[in-house]
């Protein structure tokens, strides 16, 4: 694939994602109007803060605007990025996925997902740096979690995990799934509350199917493709591979989860939310807007007011100690997007029953549609892939015996589950939810043992 190829990946791409958005609300229109004014009149009225500030954080450079600056080292330097030369220009920065693949220095694929209930979604492939070593390019499968897309794995540049697995020699393939931003459907537009109307076990019994069938066909390399799936991307990975335990052992060689979840353990904060969620949901049918507006609430936040958005990324992730002030800008940038009440309740309803079980629609439409009152479970003794999961001692949504629990019902001989850095007890380097996808040190503390998993998985001879 050659220059022009990655060319047709960004455009397509992008014609997708924006000729596809739903019309912007009012609400939101107006919203950001409010805010951007309030920046403006904000930074007139306290001129003389904004000197002392650049005066602080430039003590010896001269005052040079700089509008392109979007990454700073300190989070102190974002309200005066573009005056002071400590910030710099990070061209991953709103950008698209295959934009990023491209600035990276990769060659882009670009293909359509089909799925049975009428969602197509784009996935894009970073062909492997390696043709003649490492793993030969052996397929890998990376599925996110909630609010991000694919962009989750490109927007780290180098400490990227699509791009050291392309440098490893891995054929990578980078999923979105139908709350993405990348996924269109036959009949109802995004501002269709239809649209959103998916559970965790839709996306498990037709998402993931049809992207592995998708990677095969194209690979011709059915059996050796590796899966790795972060957070809501292992639960997905968990049902089906324990639903469908034939044609997954089919696809796949094994199963690798980050953040691994079936059975949820929220900290306090989170069991608030969810105990309050079964009033708050019936309320509203969706909780998706336009992915573009709320990036750009996110940039204007951000840069004004960075601290507030570290207890944000606090309260999402269980710690920020391992976050890269550099990255800010960068990682609000591709978080947080669309997400359906529906899979926020199936969540809920995980976290509340303790089981790792069904959508639950309620006794009567259960009973249409399981043939029972209550959701049938997900067997994970069916899971026979080899699957391995690494986890983080400070994650808020589940605990070390829920990942135990998880281990110990998986049906497979092969498996194991590791906390993550693996035989280092430092507190301070414990890794939280969304370390796997933002650490600084995550080469070190983390890419290393995983790659040493991955050669457990070898295409079979």
């Amino acid at each position: 694939m050659d220059a022009t190829m990655n060319n047709k990946c960004i455009d397509k791409a992008q014609g997708y994602a924006h000729s596809k958005m739903c019309r912007p609300m009012e609400c939101i229109e107006v919203t950001l109007s409010i805010i951007t004014s309030t920046v403006y009149v904000t930074e007139n009225m306290f001129p003389i803060f904004i000197i002392l500030t650049v005066l602080y954080s430039t003590p010896t450079t001269s005052f040079t605007y700089h509008k392109e600056n979007n990454a700073c080292p300190r989070l102190l330097y974002y309200p005066v990025k573009a005056f002071t030369s400590r910030c710099y220009y990070n061209p991953n920065v709103l950008s698209s996925t295959p934009e990023m693949i491209q600035q990276n220095g990769y060659k882009c694929g670009t293909y359509k997902v089909v799925t049975d209930d009428g969602y197509t979604s784009l996935m894009f492939r970073v062909l492997p740096q390696v043709d003649d070593g490492g793993e030969k390019g052996q397929p890998i499968v990376l599925e996110h979690g909630v609010q991000v897309n694919s962009a989750v794995w490109t927007w780290m540049g180098d400490r990227s995990l699509a791009f050291v697995l392309a440098r490893a020699g891995y054929d990578v393939w980078l999923v979105n799934q139908r709350d993405s931003g990348y996924t269109t459907h036959n009949k109802y537009k995004t501002s269709d509350s239809r649209f959103w109307a998916s559970s965790l076990d839709d996306m498990a019994s037709k998402g993931v199917p049809a992207i592995l069938n998708t990677v095969a066909t194209a690979t011709n390399k059915s059996g050796s493709v590796i899966y790795i799936g972060h957070s809501r991307g292992s639960i997905l990975g968990f049902m089906y591979a324990s639903e469908y335990p034939d044609e997954a052992q089919k696809f796949l060689r094994g199963v690798v989860a980050l953040a691994p979840v079936a059975y949820f353990d929220f900290s306090l904060h989170f069991r608030i939310v969810a105990y309050l969620a079964p009033i708050i949901l019936p309320r509203i049918s969706v909780l998706n807007y336009p992915v573009k507006y709320s990036i750009k609430f996110y940039q204007i936040l951000c840069t004004n007011l960075p601290h507030v958005c570290e207890l944000i990324l606090l309260a999402v992730s269980g710690s920020v100690s391992q976050f890269l002030p550099d990255d800010l800008l960068a990682f609000f940038s591709i978080f947080p997007v669309s997400l359906s009440s529906m899979q926020v309740s199936h969540i809920v309803q995980l976290f509340r029953s303790g089981r790792f079980q069904k959508y639950d629609y309620g006794r009567k439409e259960n009973l249409l549609k399981y043939g029972q009152e209550v959701p049938p479970l997900y067997n994970l003794s069916n899971f026979k892939l080899p699957a391995y999961l690494f986890y983080g001692k400070k994650d808020v949504f589940m605990k070390e015996k829920s990942v135990k629990r998880t281990f110990e019902e998986i049906g497979s001989s092969e498996k194991g589950y590791f906390s993550v850095p693996i035989g280092n007890d430092d507190t301070k380097l414990q890794f939280g939810h969304n370390d796997f996808i933002l650490s600084r040190y995550i080469e070190e503390l983390f890419y290393k043992d995983l790659l040493k998993v991955l050669k457990k998985l070898k295409p079979k001879e």
